[in-house]
């Protein structure tokens, strides 16, 4: 199977996903600021991730690493990373909502265009989930992510994280 985009996957500038939420390039301190906020909560917190190491993850240059802030009604909602090219398909890095944008059904949207987006280059789309989360593992499964391996001490000793695929529709 030979897959050939029209346009760019996961091109940069901003992306309306519906009325009320767009997805955008991170604005001046927006990644100090998820970085702050992510690093209080799980699963960031309980990994151990400091808000300086999440701040220079979202602001460091790699031309592989596709960030986008989640924005809902005109103000910042969470973030979303995808690395591509990344083994058979992109890599859902990083999909964080802040607690104020959960339960509006971003994250399943944001998925949804990841998806649509890595559709364009691949048959695959990758992310892993810590095995404590429980609620994001729900997530994943109702978005028809499939559990492949377990990957322990990845990021922290005493955790494991699941690699998931899911697998997209033939083009």
């Amino acid at each position: 199977m030979t897959l050939t985009a029209t346009r760019d996957a996961f091109a940069p500038g901003t992306h309306l996903l519906t009325d009320d939420l767009v997805l955008r390039p991170l604005a001046e301190g927006e990644a100090e600021r998820l970085g702050a906020l992510c690093a209080a909560f799980d699963p960031y917190h309980r990994l151990g991730q400091t808000a300086d190491a999440l701040s220079g993850y979202l602001r460091r240059p790699d031309p592989a690493l596709f960030r986008f802030a989640i924005e809902r009604h005109s103000s910042l909602a969470g973030i979303v990373a995808v690395r591509t090219p990344w083994l058979r398909g992109p890599f859902l890095e990083m999909l964080a909502l802040l607690p104020a944008g959960r339960g509006h059904g971003l994250g399943r949207q944001t998925v949804d265009w990841v998806a649509a987006e890595a559709s364009l280059i691949s048959a695959n789309l990758w992310t892993t989930v810590s095995d404590f989360n429980e609620s994001a593992r729900a997530f994943y499964r109702r978005l028809n992510f499939q559990p492949v391996s377990e990957l322990p001490g990845l990021i922290t000793e005493g955790s494991t994280e699941i690699l998931l695929r899911r697998r997209l529709k033939d083009r």
